[in-house]
């Protein structure tokens, strides 16, 4: 099959499985596909990019494949001076019917896409759910150096937010409120005889310079003496008062003005899917206070008040501006999540599915009544800050988080998806007990003759190299990697699969264990995979 790229380009998308179903063009990871065009060009798609190669006059062909990768994506071409054009596919994977057991034929478009679409929405409201009942602590920067996005990067995290730090919000307004910062204002202004307070030069100048001003009068005025029977009905003065019209009290009303907006988002995207009542009476918390007059008299934030000393000293306020860089701190977890779920990238969000639902087991394992997610953002835009849950034991499972040479690995420096830890890495003594990385994929040991055939297929792979085989050994060779250069006790990978599987290091392998037993058995030393799947839909096919 073949369809244009982009209308009349000349560049055709060719490939077996090629399908279009409902106006949506759909491709499969680990299938071939191939860009033909008449001229010389660069294709990028699936993480890569192929130079075209020549094989006859005005016909040229790039080859290339979705490895890994599930969800929207787009194929672009870019030609020799420059002009893009692309095509957005999404890509399915035929392996997702058996992951549920659906006894549906491969070929099954319509089936495929229907459990692409139950599974994606499943995922995103176990993310949203089980992330909703975990507490989480979102750190404020430590200066104006870092990046702030001027707004949070998603209402996942605004939802969050506002959950977690709703004491701190109302207290801090409560405070600012009573100790509200004023200005004295002088302006000059033409004033009545009573309003004057102080007689300066200019109100003299002005009496004389402006006789239009003067009334005649009868006896008995003492200033009336002085100008031939007559006094100035106005006359120039300054007028002097209070005012709270001050930049720092408008970046106060101006965030508070952001909290509204962003509660009144937030529960209109999880009024459905996750407990929401805490930020409806914040939100009508907040209404109180903006109803309060003074905001009327406070104009309009045009420049963040930066050098301001009433807003970093003031009380109230300086709790307001860290709440304010809290709300709107950089921060890589919640945009790359929030990317994932707009994008439909199943993998990644496997990956932070399995993250939350880690954090929930081993609260259950290490204790969770003290359980917190701590989230501190990074100071630059490829920096990811940290993120971790801290049990009541003191272990801390970090996610992403850079292990570095000399302190944690002997060679390069690593990044599992997720990084087990006896305490506080940054303290001396601090152990790193083992390591995850989320795989969502099946080519692994799914079934128990699987488990036997490690050895078979390292040699298959050594004859003849292709992508299944390789897609399967990667994982295990990478927690052999992991696990030697980190000396930690375990390295494991997690799947949506049907069977658990551990080689010990001493040859011994186990079938079906779990994750109490990885953690609190400390002569489990080893590499495995273990079982970890949204429950989406009935084994026995569609209702």
């Amino acid at each position: 099959m073949e369809v244009p790229i982009n209308g009349e380009d000349g560049y055709w998308l060719v490939g077996e499985d090629l399908i279009t179903y409902e106006g949506r063009l759909y491709l499969f990871e680990w299938a071939e596909y191939w860009v033909v065009g008449e001229r010389p060009f660069i294709v990028k798609a699936g993480g890569e990019e192929v130079v075209s190669r020549k094989i006859k006059e005005n016909a040229y062909v790039a080859q290339f494949s979705f490895r890994n990768y599930v969800g929207r994506a787009r194929v672009e071409v870019i030609e020799e001076k420059g002009r893009k054009i692309f095509r957005d596919v999404e890509v399915l994977s035929r392996k997702i019917l058996q992951i549920y057991g659906i006894k549906k034929d491969e070929e099954d478009i319509k089936a495929i896409i229907e459990v692409h679409r139950r599974f994606y929405e499943t995922i995103v409201n176990d993310i949203i759910k089980i992330s909703s009942l975990l507490p989480f602590s979102v750190r404020a920067p430590t200066g104006f150096g870092v990046v702030e996005s001027g707004e949070p990067m998603s209402e996942l995290f605004a939802y969050h937010y506002l959950r977690s730090n709703k004491e701190r919000i109302l207290e801090a307004f409560e405070t600012m409120l009573r100790h509200i910062k004023r200005k004295l204002v002088v302006e000059e202004d033409w004033l009545g005889l009573e309003d004057v307070s102080e007689v300066t030069s200019e109100t003299f100048f002005s009496i004389v310079q402006y006789p239009e001003h003067l009334v005649s009068v009868g006896e008995g005025v003492l200033l009336s003496e002085y100008l031939r029977g007559h006094v100035p009905m106005r006359v120039l003065s300054f007028r002097k008062y209070e005012s709270v019209d001050t930049p720092e009290n408008r970046f106060v009303k101006y965030f508070l003005n952001l909290l509204v907006e962003w509660s009144e988002r937030v529960i209109g995207v999880f009024g459905d899917r996750a407990e929401v009542n805490a930020i409806e009476e914040l939100l009508r918390e907040f209404e109180f206070i903006r109803s309060n007059g003074v905001w009327e008299e406070i104009g309009e934030m045009k420049f963040f008040p930066y050098t301001s000393q009433a807003l970093l000293k003031g009380v109230g306020y300086r709790d307001l501006l860290e709440l304010y860089r809290e709300f709107t701190a950089y921060s890589p977890f919640f945009e790359e999540l929030q990317g994932a779920i707009d994008n439909k990238d199943i993998a990644k969000l496997y990956e932070y599915w399995a993250f939350f639902r880690l954090v929930e087991e081993l609260g259950e394992i290490l204790g969770s009544k003290e359980l917190k997610i701590v989230i501190t953002p990074g100071g630059e835009l490829p920096e990811s800050g940290d993120v971790y849950a801290e049990f009541d034991n003191g272990w801390r499972l970090y996610y992403n988080k850079e292990l570095v040479p000399k302190r944690w690995s002997y060679s390069v420096t690593m990044r599992p998806d997720f990084s087990l830890f006896d305490g506080d890495p940054d303290r001396a003594g601090t152990r790193l007990i083992g390591v995850f990385d989320a795989k969502f994929k099946l080519d692994v040991v799914d079934e128990p003759k699987e488990m036997e055939s490690f050895d078979e297929e390292v040699e298959a792979l050594e004859r003849e190299w292709n992508y299944w085989t390789w897609a399967k050994l990667e994982d295990i060779y990478k927690m052999h990697t992991y696990r030697d250069a980190l000396g930690c006790r375990f390295a494991v990978v997690v799947y949506p699969g049907d069977v658990s599987v551990f080689f010990k290091t001493r040859g011994r392998k186990l079938t079906d264990f779990d994750l109490a037993t990885l953690i609190l058995l400390d002569d489990f030393e080893g590499v495995g995979y273990l079982k970890l799947r949204p429950e989406v839909v009935e084994n026995d096919g569609f209702g």
